[in-house]
C-alpha cells in the first residue's frame, strides 16, 4: 500500500501498557498510528496532522480526557474530528453524558473486544476517506472554475462545475445512505416500512428505528436545515447521538433533550439546526407517545382513511440552545387498521413549478391505498409525487415512514 495513502489515528493514553495494546489490535498496513502519553502530546500532534479517529483515555493524570477533548473541539482544523473515550471507570449515565457533550462520538469500556474497536475504527476510517475525496473535489472544482473564467469559458465552466458539483453530493449522499436501517423492524401486529429518496442534492433527511425494549419500539424522523457534505455529516452525528441516548429508558422528551445538549455545541451558533420526531411505540397495546422538536405535523390516520390525530411540533428545533426544554404530547392508541404517518417536508413541499404536493395530496394518497402493505404504501406516495413534479427536478430528499397495525 502506499505510504501516503495511509490514515492517520491518534492513540491517547498515559499508561504505555495501553498504547501497545491499542496499537496490536489495530496493527494494519491501512493506518499510520499516532501515539501520545498525555493530553498535551495529543494536542501537539494535532498541530501538524489530520487524523480519522481520536482514542482517548478517560483517567489520565494532569490535562484529563474530557479537558483534552474541549481542547481539540475548539480548534477549527479538528472540531469535527470523531472522538473516541476509552475508559475502565465511569459507566454511569453521569459521566457518559458528559464525554458526549465534551465532543465524543462513543465509548469503549475496558477490557476491549479486539472485534468491536476494529470494526468501529474502520467506519470512521472509511467516513474520513470519504470527507478527503470530497475535499479533494472541491479543491480540483476551484481550481477548475478559475481556469475558465481567465478563459473567459462561461458555457464549458458550468458544464465542469456542475460535474464535479454532482460528484460531491454523489459522495454525501452515499454517507446518507448507509447510515439509514437496512430493513424495517418485523413486529407481530404491525406493518412497519420507511424509506428515504434523495434529490439531485444531498440533504440531511434521517429516520430510524429503534428497539429500545422488548416491549417497545422507537421509531425516529429527522431533517438537517440544508443540503450538501454539511447537513449529511450533522444528520450522522444525530444518529449517533440518538443510537447512545434512545435505550437507556427515558421518554421521548428527554431523549431530545440529550440529543440537543452535545448537537448544540457541535453546530456552535452557525444557521444549521435539526428537526427531530420521536415516537415510542408500546408493542402488546399499541399505545403512542411522542415528541417532535420542529418536525413536520405527522397523521393518525383510521381504517376509514378519516384523520385520528395530528402530531405537531412540541418543542422548538434541536441544535439552537443547549438547555432547550422538550414537551411531551398527549398519549394516543393504534387500533386495528390504523395507521401513522410520518415524513420529512421534501414529501409536501415537492414543487411542480405551479404549485406545492401539499398535505392534502399527501393525504388523499394515504386514504386510497390505506389497505397496500407499508412498504408498498411508501413507494405510492413517492410514485404520486414523481408524475406530479412532471420533468421537474426534486429539489428536496423525500422521506417518509408508515407504522399500520393490522
Amino acid at each position: 500500500m502506499n505510504f501516503e495513502s495511509r490514515v492517520n489515528i491518534l492513540l491517547v493514553d498515559d499508561q504505555p501498557k495501553n498504547l501497545v495494546a491499542l496499537e496490536a489490535v489495530l496493527d494494519s498496513p491501512q493506518y499510520r498510528l499516532v501515539k501520545a502519553g498525555s493530553g498535551e502530546e495529543a494536542l501537539k500532534a494535532l498541530l501538524g496532522d489530520d487524523f480519522a479517529v481520536i482514542l482517548l483515555d478517560v483517567m489520565m493524570p494532569g490535562m484529563n480526557g474530557f479537558e483534552t477533548a474541549s481542547l481539540i473541539r475548539r480548534r477549527d482544523r479538528s472540531r469535527y474530528t470523531p472522538i473516541v473515550f476509552v475508559t475502565a471507570v465511569g459507566k454511569d449515565d453521569i459521566h457518559v453524558e458528559r464525554g458526549y457533550s465534551a465532543g465524543a462520538v462513543d465509548y469503549l469500556f475496558k477490557p476491549i473486544v479486539p472485534e468491536i474497536l476494529r470494526a468501529k475504527i474502520s467506519a470512521f476510517v472509511e467516513l474520513f476517506r470519504k470527507t478527503e475525496e470530497i475535499k479533494r473535489q472541491e479543491q480540483q472544482l476551484r481550481l477548475l472554475e478559475r481556469r475558465e473564467h481567465d478563459a473567459r469559458l462561461a458555457e464549458a465552466e458550468q458544464r465542469h462545475e456542475a460535474n464535479e458539483l454532482r460528484g460531491e453530493m454523489d459522495l454525501a449522499r452515499e454517507i446518507q445512505q448507509h447510515l439509514f436501517p437496512r430493513e424495517a423492524p418485523r413486529v407481530a401486529g404491525f406493518d412497519i416500512a420507511g424509506a428515504s429518496f434523495p434529490a439531485g442534492a444531498a440533504g440531511g433527511d434521517y429516520f430510524d428505528f429503534l428497539r429500545t425494549s422488548p416491549e417497545t419500539l422507537d421509531v425516529a424522523i429527522g431533517d438537517v436545515a440544508g443540503h450538501g457534505v454539511g447537513p449529511a455529516l450533522l444528520m450522522a452525528a444525530t444518529r449517533a447521538y440518538l443510537r447512545a441516548f434512545a435505550p437507556r429508558g427515558a421518554s421521548p422528551e428527554e431523549v431530545l433533550a440529550a440529543v440537543n445538549r452535545p448537537l448544540t455545541v457541535d453546530i456552535a451558533g452557525g444557521p444549521q439546526f435539526v428537526t427531530l420526531l420521536l415516537m415510542r411505540l408500546r408493542l402488546e397495546t399499541g399505545a403512542m407517545t411522542y415528541a417532535s422538536a420542529g418536525h413536520n405535523t405527522a397523521f393518525h390516520i383510521d381504517a376509514r382513511g378519516h384523520v385520528k390525530a395530528e402530531l405537531p411540533s412540541t418543542s422548538m428545533p434541536l441544535g439552537l440552545f443547549p438547555e432547550a426544554e422538550f414537551e411531551p404530547a398527549l398519549g394516543l392508541r393504534l387500533e386495528s387498521g390504523d395507521l401513522v404517518l410520518m415524513y420529512t417536508d421534501g414529501l409536501v413541499e415537492a414543487d411542480s413549478g405551479e404549485a406545492h404536493f401539499g398535505v392534502r395530496r399527501v393525504l388523499d394518497v394515504v386514504r386510497s391505498g390505506r389497505h397496500l402493505p407499508a412498504e408498498a404504501l411508501i413507494q405510492a406516495l413517492h410514485g404520486a409525487v414523481t408524475e406530479f413534479l412532471g420533468s421537474a427536478p426534486p429539489l428536496d430528499d423525500i422521506t417518509a415512514i408508515v407504522v399500520k397495525a393490522e
